[in-house]
């Protein structure tokens, strides 16, 4: 389901690659604040006639001419509490809510206010940040609202049962907070306490993974089979070529939550009298701007194995699944002669 509107990928990105950064220093400087923000006129405690199962609700009043709906993802939420001027409820089993066009929607979890957005088509804890909150702000949402999950696995969907927002009307959370002061919150342990059945406060990195692959799954939107999650996998790669025979390069590609980092000899280029490495070093790439791997987490068949053809340039992308072995063949015209650059890739 794609969105009407989607802030783009790259942004997305740079907003988690300085998040993650800032976990090493959690809890480090910075004002906190004690409350998500203010209630607005109507809270989620005075619907308690509102399941988190049914459908999002609708003000008798309001036009359902121009009834347009928007879905919140962090995986899909179901049972979060959203207003607009006109239009109230939960989120429905797959996260959608109800706006009117123009409209602003504020979503609640119990007493808090999470933020607001526009009303688009996908809304997501990214769409609610202000220049003003505490840059922790972004985990902690996550890390709250993957906690709540009924069944504590946000890869099935997250779902907010109505007796945790409930108990969520009694109290602020103070997501506004460093992360060090959010996770000693007695608010905070009491919460998870009492909703999780002895469970724990998720770990801030791996809410930060679900959430990047929710981005890149949403991204991609595929509906073939996925054959492969390249996320924290590590291949060893070797580099040959046609005209420079028993001649190797070798370099190492780790793909890991924002990207692909080689790290390496990148090249093998003939001399004078004979081939060499070349571009030596350490290269990035975003899964939104690589070429070969922007399948990221949901690689099909067809993404790794195809063609491509740019200028004078032939590049063939080729994955034996049995062996765990990929193969990138670029083919060049060098003095009238095809030369075949060939880079094996192998899973650790």
């Amino acid at each position: 389901m794609k969105s009407l509107e989607v802030v783009p990928s790259i942004i997305k990105t740079t907003v988690l690659a300085l998040s993650i950064s800032a976990l090493a220093a959690c809890g480090g400087g910075g004002g906190s604040s004690t409350d998500g923000g203010a209630q607005s006129s109507v809270s989620s405690s005075g619907s308690s006639d509102l399941s988190s199962d049914s459908d999002t609700g609708t003000d008798s009043g309001s036009s359902t001419e121009n009834l347009q709906r928007g879905q919140f993802l962090d995986s899909a939420v179901s049972g979060l509490w959203y207003e607009t001027d006109t239009l109230s409820g939960f989120t429905d089993a797959e996260g959608f809510f109800d706006f009117l066009p123009g409209e602003t929607v504020r979503f609640f979890l119990g007493e808090t206010l999470l933020g607001e957005s526009d009303g688009k088509g996908e809304v997501t804890p990214l769409d609610l940040l202000t220049a003003t909150d505490h840059p922790d702000k972004l985990q902690n949402i996550l890390r709250i609202l993957q906690t709540i999950d009924f069944d504590s696995d946000a890869s099935n969907g997250i779902h907010i049962p109505k007796s945790t927002d409930d108990y969520l009307s009694q109290f602020p959370l103070p997501l506004n907070s460093p992360a060090a002061l959010f996770e000693a919150s007695a608010v905070i342990n009491d919460l998870v306490a009492a909703v999780t059945n002895g469970g724990n406060l998720k770990d801030a990195f791996d809410s930060f993974m679900h959430f990047r692959e929710t981005l890149l799954s949403d991204r991609r939107n595929t509906t073939g089979e996925v054959i492969l999650n390249l996320l924290n996998s590590t291949w060893d790669a070797q580099i040959t070529s046609t005209e420079c025979g028993a001649d190797t390069a070798a370099l190492v590609y780790n793909f890991n939550i924002l990207g692909v980092a080689t790290v390496g000899a990148h090249d093998l280029v003939m001399g004078d009298e004979d081939c060499s490495s070349a571009r030596n070093g350490i290269f990035f790439n975003t899964y939104e701007t690589d070429a070969l791997f922007a399948c990221a987490n949901e690689c099909t068949s067809e993404d790794l194995n195809r063609v491509s053809i740019e200028g004078d340039e032939v590049t063939t992308l080729s994955y034996d699944q049995d062996a765990g072995v990929m193969t990138i063949a670029v083919t060049t015209m060098i003095n009238d002669e095809n030369n075949t650059k060939t880079t094996v890739l192998t899973a650790r």
